[in-house]
């Protein structure tokens, strides 16, 4: 087939953001040598207390007040949990510039965490157990305190709220993607510096929800997948859930949602959407959605060779914009004469 022109071939180089098993199943195994490497409707998890019913006739005696119990929680010092210093940096890509943030991680403070895993529920497909789960990876203290340099460092990168969310995806979305034999506490995926798609997908909820901002898990059970809900206007949502899709095993612009994965193909199913935090609506999220669809447009304009696409100047030039506007992966470009 003859190409006119101006057309422009690109290689595409698929990237193994997901396999089959991205959810690994988890235990307390510890993580010492991690191994490198739509459908209709949308329901929100909630978990809720059933109410017990008094049958009618019946005075129930209100229990004596039990005495204030104080817990006594003695945390680790800074002699124990920062031992095993390690400088990280960490590239992110905003408006078509490419930089770092740079954070001290510690070994003492992932032997900790270790050593803190919330147990499984024993019925993990029971989308009511996943919340408070899910919910214990971003409630340790400590954890809190080592992180909190990591959210100072994004907050002093713009003055503008949205620009520090804009940094804080592309950051995550930039960590190398692996396989981990378990779900990572959010500082592991830092000091490690990777993470399979639930890791990454927690931490991102992480920082953004201290970010001040509503956050919440996809979880596709069919696929094996997760990403993240960001609160969002409902015009720009996943399916009308008031959550706006996030990639988070690559770069990718946020609200889309039609990326083609390894071994799964497009996501079809419907996640239970696990929300892990309130929070404020991230609207200016807009300019993401006209990219996004903009992206899509592109795709979908492509002559398909195999993993080969032959695209017009026009939307060559468009891809090329937005592969560097978001930091998207490079690919191997090749223009006729």
């Amino acid at each position: 087939m003859s190409t006119p022109v101006g057309a422009a071939i690109l290689a595409l180089m698929v990237s193994a953001l997901l396999i089959a098993g991205c959810l690994a199943p988890g235990n307390n195994t510890s993580l010492t040598t991690p191994t490198t490497p739509r459908t209709s409707s949308v329901t929100v998890i909630e978990v809720t207390t059933t109410p017990t019913l008094v049958p009618e006739n019946v005075t129930i005696t209100p229990p004596l007040p039990a005495a204030a119990v104080t817990p006594n929680v003695t945390l680790p010092g800074a002699a124990t949990l920062e031992t095993g210093p390690k400088k990280q940096a960490y590239p992110y890509a905003i408006r078509t510039r490419s930089q770092f943030l740079y954070l001290d991680t510690y070994d003492g403070v992932v032997d900790y965490l270790q050593n803190q895993y919330p147990d499984r529920p024993t019925d993990f497909y029971n989308p009511a157990t996943l919340g408070p789960y899910y919910r214990q990876y971003v409630s340790d203290p400590v954890q809190k305190k080592y992180l909190a340099d990591f959210i100072l460092n994004i907050h002093d990168r713009s003055e503008l709220p949205e620009e520090r969310v804009r940094i804080a995806v592309s950051l995550i979305q930039h960590i190398p993607y692996a396989l981990t034999p378990r779900t990572l506490y959010p500082y592991e995926v830092l000091h490690y510096d990777m993470g399979k798609c639930d890791d990454k997908s927690i931490l991102m909820a992480y920082v953004l929800s201290e970010m001040g901002y509503g956050t919440a898990l996809f979880l596709y059970y069919p696929e094996h997948h997760m990403a993240l809900g960001l609160k969002c206007p409902v015009q720009y949502s996943y399916n009308g859930s008031g959550y706006c899709f996030v990639e988070t095993t690559e770069p990718s612009i946020m609200t889309y949602s039609n990326g083609t994965y390894v071994d799964v193909g497009k996501l079809t199913s419907t996640p239970d959407i696990i929300k892990i935090s309130d929070g404020e609506s991230f609207d200016q999220i807009g300019e993401e959605y006209t990219d996004a669809r903009s992206f899509d447009a592109v795709i979908n304009s492509a002559t398909w060779n195999g993993t080969m696409m032959t695209l017009d100047a026009i939307n060559y030039n468009q891809f090329g914009y937005l592969r560097q506007k978001y930091g998207l992966w490079d690919l191997d470009i090749q223009k006729l004469p």
